[in-house]
């Protein structure tokens, strides 16, 4: 009987370790870091993609943003940013801006902390270059993506969509680019569209701008490459799939884009995002004690 009560008691908890785990945590996806030289030094422009994979929305949250020399570890310049609340299941983005004096080899880090509570780190490492001269290469980033519908024809079931990528040269200047848009709703429904751009001087932007016309009630992973010379310069995507019927009709909305084929950063161990965890710790824990509590009691019998 006993025991019959002791395997019920292991079927609560791993129960309760099934629920601990569908709750989930506030993350930073992604870091993107861009610069412009000034004339009393370089601005590093900071732009962490953070997630809130909770059921329940965040409470007000706090970025702080430090870039260290890797070499010596000391903090050059540091930065804090009040960014409101974000809402379950959802994401949002940041940018703040801090200046370090000379070019050279750092290191980003990001963290997010609500009510003095850390509840995610990243680490980034960043190369800033002198100011180019002429003749030196171009070095294209995208920085954002705008979506806008501009139209809603056949019964409203189909959009009108204007896509539109925000490119930026920290490079020399650059030579005629081609942006190429992909709105994908999965392998076998693809659509692509293309734009013809001028050049773009030394730490200059410039927008692209192509058009979809797409069904409206779909889901679309949205990706962007910029091509120079026939040489891809740059490829980027959304890290959050577009539902285009929770757009409203012509006000634009900004997405963060991820670069591809940057260096990965490396996430700083912080708290385990799911708790369940502790389940099998708690198991063996109780295990090892019914072992224990058992084996006294046989000894206890055999006396």
């Amino acid at each position: 009987m006993k025991l019959k009560a002791f395997l019920f008691f292991i079927v609560i908890v791993l129960s309760l370790s099934g629920c601990l785990k569908e709750y989930g945590s506030v993350s930073i996806t992604s870091t993107d870091v861009m610069y412009t030289q000034e004339d009393d030094g370089t601005k590093l422009t900071v732009t962490p993609y953070i997630r809130n994979d909770q059921d329940t929305d965040t409470g007000l949250l706090t970025v702080k943003i430090k870039i260290k020399e890797p070499s010596t570890n000391l903090i050059v310049s540091e930065k804090d940013s009040d960014i409101g609340y974000i809402k379950s299941r959802s994401s949002s983005f940041n940018s703040v801006s801090l200046k370090v004096s000379n070019p050279g080899e750092y290191q980003v880090e990001v963290q997010v902390f609500e009510g003095g509570k850390l509840l995610s780190q990243y680490y980034s490492p960043v190369t800033v270059k002198a100011k180019p001269g002429p003749g030196q290469p171009s070095d294209i980033k995208l920085t954002d993506m705008t979506l806008v519908i501009t139209k809603l024809v056949n019964d409203a079931s189909t959009a009108v969509v204007e896509v539109s990528p925000g490119i930026y040269n920290q490079g020399g200047d650059s030579n005629p680019l081609t942006i190429e848009v992909t709105a994908q709703i999965d392998p076998y429904n693809t659509y692509i569209q293309s734009d013809s751009l001028s050049i773009i001087k030394s730490e200059n932007r410039m927008r692209g701008k192509v058009t979809f016309t797409i069904p409206r009630n779909k889901e679309y992973s949205f990706s962007v490459k910029v091509s120079e010379s026939g040489r891809t310069a740059v490829q980027a995507k959304l890290v959050d799939k577009v539902k285009l019927n929770t757009l409203k009709y012509n006000e634009p909305v900004t997405y963060i884009l991820v670069e591809e084929g940057k260096p990965i950063a490396i996430p700083a161990a912080t708290a385990p995002k799911e708790p369940g965890f502790l389940a099998p710790a708690a198991l063996i824990g109780i295990l090892l004690v019914y072992s224990i509590i058992n084996g006294r009691r046989r000894f206890n019998n055999g006396k």
